[in-house]
């Protein structure tokens, strides 16, 4: 019996993130090409994986020992990957770092460029997003995060502790500061989705009923530009809204709205890879704080 191990990887995603849509954005996928894997999969095995309701999928008895059996397979095949890269001597290669946008965009370029002189040989892959990134089922070979990572495969480095404040234009930032407390509306720019921001700033001893969200995007580098356009205030490390020369702190430079500590991270096989041991070394000397 034979079946496609894209079909199985579709399976087991949707099966481990519990919707199609969640699947076919882990594998870049469209979410019919991932039903239509499904249904191959079925179609090859002569089983029913996913009982379908108008709500969504459940699996069948059968569908989870399926499931069971695949997550070995996968680990045995990502093993032997991780092992066999491992083993090169050679710096020679692609590196695929997985970091967000500020990252991205404020702190990687020069170090790149630092590790382009040094090793010619070198090709880094920046894979951007603010969102988390699987080095276990090797979406990248490093990543920078924002958080401490939890996997037990995992080799992590802290890099430092970070302060986040609020930033805006000189003349956004005095009226604010002239305001009378019972008047004074704050203006944010911040993400689409507002509870965390709005739990945070609270925290911080802002009231919620003083925030006013005037503009939302996911995208950093935009509201840092709305920013600069005097439109609201924006949440940003410190040491990077302290360099931009339209911004300065919204209130005093000591007051940190939240605190969050940075990991340098990749998989336990890779630190033995010559190259990617090579770039988490580097990075981890050029980025500590």
């Amino acid at each position: 019996m034979d079946f496609d191990w894209n079909d199985a990887k579709a399976f087991l995603r949707t099966a481990e993130t519990g919707s199609l849509t969640a699947a076919a954005k882990q594998l870049h996928a469209s979410q019919p090409t991932v039903g239509r894997r499904i249904a191959a999969l079925e179609k090859s095995l002569g089983i029913v994986l996913f009982e379908r309701y108008k709500n969504g999928l459940i699996l069948t008895p059968q569908g989870e020992r399926v499931v069971e059996a695949l997550q070995g397979m996968e680990k045995l095949a990502n093993d032997t990957i991780l092992i066999a890269q491992g083993a090169t001597e050679s710096h020679s290669g692609i590196v695929t770092i997985a970091v967000s946008q500020i990252d991205a965009v404020f702190n990687l370029p020069s170090l790149i460029a630092e590790l382009r002189t040094i090793e010619p040989s070198l090709q880094i892959k920046l894979k951007v997003s603010n969102s988390r990134t699987d080095l276990i089922h090797r979406d990248a070979d490093i990543a920078i995060r924002h958080y401490r990572p939890d996997e037990e495969t995992l080799i992590i480095r802290k890099l430092g502790e970070m302060h986040v404040n609020l930033f805006g234009t000189a003349s956004l930032c005095s009226a604010l500061r002239n305001s009378k407390d019972d008047e004074k509306q704050i203006p944010i720019i911040g993400f689409l989705e507002t509870d965390y921001t709005t739990q945070l700033l609270h925290n911080s001893g802002i009231a919620e009923e003083s925030l006013d969200y005037v503009c939302l995007s996911d995208c950093q580098l935009s509201q840092i530009e709305l920013a600069k356009q005097g439109l609201g205030l924006v949440l940003l490390p410190a040491y990077l809204g302290s360099e931009i020369d339209e911004l300065e702190f919204a209130f005093t430079q000591d007051y940190s709205i939240y605190e969050y500590d940075t990991w340098l991270v990749c998989h336990s096989e890779l630190r033995h890879n010559k190259r990617i041991r090579f770039v988490y070394d580097f990075l981890a000397q050029r980025l500590s704080r």
